[in-house]
């Protein structure tokens, strides 16, 4: 079960500003060579070839804005002293194909507060980030499933909460590079408990990404085991 995404912890920075000359055009449709010491609307069209289209105060990105970066990446929403801060939309499309959308707070140009990462499978991870990762209280949801991570997370991983199964039966305990790790208990649909521990065991495969983690399950009295399955990350 993966809840990661190289796109969902990619910064996308937006540079200051150059020092070069680049194309301003100004609120009162006036094309200048920079921003410097401008304070309104404008459209600035930066060497790189990325693009910002909203305001500006004393030569910087200041308020609402719309930046499009060259990737084709896109983020709409709120800036301070040039970055993403405030409140935002970012829209990760290299080269036009879709790799996921994030809309919440932004802090210092990272991901920071409470937001909603939208997946290109519809996977959605609704919750609190820290400086770009999922970090605090946060629900998981994997649409071709329909389970859920409900709880805790810790720089980008699950560490603590519930895993809740489609009928309402759910594992509450720890969890260890997303997967259920030590003791916990299985809660059952019809109120029945199962108190145990997950013991995992990884195996390593061609590369780290390829590695298969087993999963298995003892109970309290240590009479029963069994695989509950096996992931690919």
């Amino acid at each position: 079960v993966s809840t990661q995404s190289t796109w969902e912890n990619q910064m996308s920075g937006e540079p200051a500003p150059p020092a070069e000359e680049y194309t301003l055009v100004t609120a009162a449709n006036e094309t200048v060579k920079s921003s410097r010491g401008y304070s309104g609307k404008g459209l600035a069209t930066y060497p790189n070839g990325d693009k910002y289209d909203g305001e500006f105060k004393n030569g910087i990105r200041e308020g609402k804005g719309k930046y499009i970066y060259v990737s084709q990446d896109e983020y709409e929403g709120d800036f301070h002293e040039n970055l993403k801060h405030g409140i935002g939309k970012m829209t990760y499309k290299p080269k036009g194909e879709l790799k996921g959308v994030y809309y919440g707070y932004w802090e210092n140009g990272q991901k920071h507060g409470e937001g909603v990462f939208t997946f290109p499978n519809k996977d959605i991870y609704s919750g609190m980030w820290k400086f770009g990762k999922k970090d605090g209280k946060g629900t998981f949801i994997f649409e071709e499933t329909k389970m859920k991570y409900v709880g805790i997370w810790s720089d980008g991983n699950f560490v603590q909460g519930k895993w809740i199964l489609p009928n309402g039966t759910f594992f509450e305990g720890n969890f260890e590079g997303n997967q259920p790790k030590g003791k916990g208990k299985w809660v059952f649909k019809n109120k029945d408990v199962c108190y145990g521990e997950y013991i995992q065991t990884i195996e390593a495969g061609a590369t780290e990404a390829q590695k298969t983690i087993k999963l298995e399950w003892k109970t309290c009295s240590g009479m029963e085991q069994h695989i509950i399955f096996t992931v690919i990350e």
